[in-house]
C-alpha cells in the first residue's frame, strides 16, 4: 500500500470528535452470552477446518482465551459491538483463520470488547490511548469472568493478535504475572504486537520467552514480514505499568521462529505445516470501509501453494519468510512486504501442533 494512499484511507476513517467528547458505548455484561464471541456452546467460526484431515474437539480438559485484533475502521473511538455490523463480521473470520488453530485440543473462549478503531494507532494526541484502555476494561472484565464462572479451574492459554495482543500483554502483567491463577497458565501466544526486549523483565518478571517448542509458562511471539523487509512505520503505542509511551518500530523486540520454535538466527522449514486462507462468495476481505454485516457464507481451506521458510532477524527480532507461498502473497494487490495479516494463517498448521505439544509437557 503506497503512503499516499495509506495517508488518504486514514483521513477517511479518523474520528470526527475527541474521545472526551462523545459517549462511550454501553459496556458488555459478559454473563449474557451475547457479549461473547465464541465459547464452546456457540456454534461459530471457530470450529472451522481447512480440510477433512483435521478435527475438531469440543470438550477439552484445556481452556484458551482468545482476544481477536482489530476489526473496527469506523469514525468513533470504540466499537459498540453491534452483530449487524462489519466489525462483527471481521472478528467471526478472525475465529475462522486465528481460534480456529486452537479447536483440535482447547475450549475456545473470545469476548467480544470495544475494540479501539484502528485510527487509534497513528493518533498523535491521547485519543487512541484512551480507546485502548476502554478496550482493555473489557477485556480485562471477560478474564475475570471467564476465570470466576467459566474455566472451572482448568488449565488455560492466553492467545491474541495485533490490538488483541497489545491488550493481552496488559492482562498478563496485571491478571496473570505473580498471580494465583499463573498456577494454571500453560502460556500465552501473543502475536504481531511489538514486546521490545528492553522492558521484557519489567513487564513479565515471572514469565519467561519461550526458548523451545514445548516450554509452559511462558510468552510465545513473532511478527511476520518478508525477507529483507523493515517496517515503515516510525514509531508506535506500547503499554507499560507506569503508563502509555510511544516506541520505534525498528527496535529490537521478542520473538521465536514458529517453524523451529528456537530463537536462533537460521533458515528453518517446517514441512508438517499448513497455511491457510479465508474463502468465501462475493466478499472482499480487504475492505475495510463497509460498515454492515454482509451475511456472506465463508470458509478456510488450504493456500494453492505451500511451502516457505523463515528465519528470525537478529538485529530487529522480525521473523522474515521466503519461498514460493511468500512469493505469491507478494503479488497481492497494495502488497507491501508486511505480512502482519498473515502472522497466523502462514504458520496454522505448527501452531496446531505446537499447542498440543505445550498442552502434553503441562499436563
Amino acid at each position: 500500500m503506497s503512503e499516499n494512499y495509506f495517508s488518504e484511507f486514514l483521513e477517511l476513517i479518523k474520528p470526527e470528535s475527541d474521545f472526551n467528547n462523545i459517549e462511550t458505548p454501553q459496556a458488555p455484561d459478559y454473563s449474557d452470552l451475547k457479549f461473547w464471541a465464541a465459547t464452546p456452546n456457540i456454534d461459530g467460526q471457530q470450529f472451522y477446518l481447512p480440510d477433512a484431515s483435521f478435527a475438531v474437539s469440543k470438550e477439552n480438559d484445556v481452556d484458551v482465551f482468545y482476544v481477536h485484533p482489530t476489526g473496527y475502521y469506523e469514525k468513533t473511538w470504540n466499537s459498540n459491538m453491534d452483530k449487524n455490523k462489519s466489525a462483527f463480521e471481521r472478528t467471526e473470520i478472525m475465529l475462522g483463520n486465528q481460534a480456529s488453530a486452537f479447536n483440535g485440543a482447547c475450549n475456545i473462549y473470545a469476548p467480544e470488547y470495544r475494540q479501539a478503531t484502528y485510527y487509534s494507532f497513528f493518533d498523535k494526541d491521547k485519543n487512541g490511548r484512551k480507546a485502548l484502555d476502554l478496550a482493555y476494561k473489557d477485556i480485562e472484565t471477560a478474564f475475570d469472568y471467564f476465570i470466576e464462572e467459566l474455566n472451572q479451574n482448568r488449565p488455560f492459554i492466553i492467545a491474541a493478535h495485533s490490538q488483541g495482543a497489545l491488550l493481552a500483554q496488559r492482562l498478563l502483567n496485571r491478571k496473570i504475572n505473580n498471580t494465583k491463577v499463573q498456577e494454571r497458565f500453560i502460556c500465552a501466544y501473543v502475536i504481531g504486537y511489538m514486546i521490545p526486549e528492553k522492558y521484557y523483565d519489567d513487564l513479565f518478571p515471572n514469565i519467561k520467552i519461550s526458548e523451545t517448542y514445548n516450554d509452559t509458562n511462558c510468552i510465545i511471539s513473532w511478527s511476520t514480514v518478508v525477507e529483507g523487509f523493515k517496517r515503515n512505520r516510525e514509531k508506535t503505542l506500547f503499554w507499560k505499568p507506569d503508563g502509555w509511551s510511544i516506541e520505534l518500530m525498528s527496535q529490537k523486540v521478542i520473538s521465536i521462529n514458529p517453524f523451529s520454535w528456537t530463537r536462533d538466527s537460521s533458515w528453518h522449514e517446517d514441512k508438517s505445516n499448513i497455511s491457510i486462507i479465508n474463502k468465501a462468495q462475493n466478499y472482499d476481505f480487504t475492505d475495510r470501509l463497509r460498515k454492515e454485516h454482509t451475511g456472506a457464507k465463508k470458509s478456510i481451506g488450504l493456500t494453492r501453494l505451500q511451502g516457505f521458510s523463515t528465519s528470525l532477524n537478529a538485529n530487529s527480532g522480525l521473523i522474515e519468510a521466503k519461498g514460493p507461498l511468500i512469493k505469491n502473497i507478494e503479488k497481492m494487490k497494495f502488497f507491501n512486504g508486511d505480512l502482519h495479516s498473515f502472522d497466523v494463517m502462514l504458520f496454522w498448521g505448527t501452531l496446531r501442533q505446537n499447542v498440543k505439544d505445550r498442552i502434553d509437557a503441562f499436563l
